[in-house]
Parts: C-alpha cells; sequence; structure tokens
C-alpha cells in the first residue's frame, strides 16, 4: 500500500448543542487516514473536537498546518459546526463558530472569513 505523503488534514467538529459534528469530524478522520481510501499519514491529518476545537486551538492548527506543508502539499481543512453572518451597511463579515464561540464577543470567540482565509 502507497501512502499520500503529501495529505495534509485539520478536521474540526465544533460539537456542544451539534454533538453530531464530532462524530463528522472523526468519520473524516478514519477515511483520510484509511490506507485503501485516501492514505493520508496519521500524524499529518489533525482532529481537534468539541473543547479541543476552540477559537485558539483551531487557529493554532492552521499555524501549524501553514508551518508543516510545502508548494506540492495537498490540503485540506474541514469543519463542522455553525457559520455567523453579520451585515454592516454596505459590508458582510463571515464566521465559522468554534467550540465555545459567543455572538456578544466574535472577535475573541470566533473566526472570521478575513483570518481563515
Amino acid at each position: 500500500m502507497s501512502v499520500f505523503v503529501h495529505g495534509h488534514a485539520l478536521l474540526v467538529g465544533v460539537g456542544a448543542d451539534l454533538p453530531n459534528t464530532v462524530d463528522d469530524a472523526k468519520g473524516m478522520h478514519e477515511f483520510l487516514v484509511d490506507a485503501s481510501r485516501c492514505a493520508y499519514p496519521d500524524e499529518q491529518v489533525h482532529l481537534l473536537v468539541a473543547e479541543n476545537a476552540d477559537r485558539i486551538h483551531v487557529l493554532n492548527a492552521l499555524d501549524k498546518l501553514a508551518q508543516q506543508t510545502q508548494l506540492e502539499s495537498t490540503v485540506l481543512v474541514y469543519f463542522s459546526g455553525h457559520g455567523y453572518q453579520v451585515r454592516h451597511s454596505p459590508e458582510r463579515n463571515h464566521y465559522v463558530m468554534p467550540f465555545g464561540y459567543n455572538v456578544s464577543n466574535l472577535p475573541q470567540t470566533a473566526i472570521s472569513g478575513r483570518e481563515l482565509t
């Protein structure tokens, strides 16, 4: 069996009020590391679920992913959880809502589309 050495992934399942999102992320992990399917190296697939899927952990994992990958790498970021949109005339801001988010404090608890990009 060969391994997809250039495959890297960050899988996030927020949990909390969406408990099935944890299973979603875990299922994606199993699929990616399965040698008969995607064959990603297990150490290159980072799984964050429930309390470990908060803003700080997700941002740190994204930074780590950026440091570990090369130009020839294939990167998958999978997020299972809520999204949120704030409309300010004429601008809209989009967020992914990690574990522990607070809509009253989005800059400190959510991840903006700009940050994610």
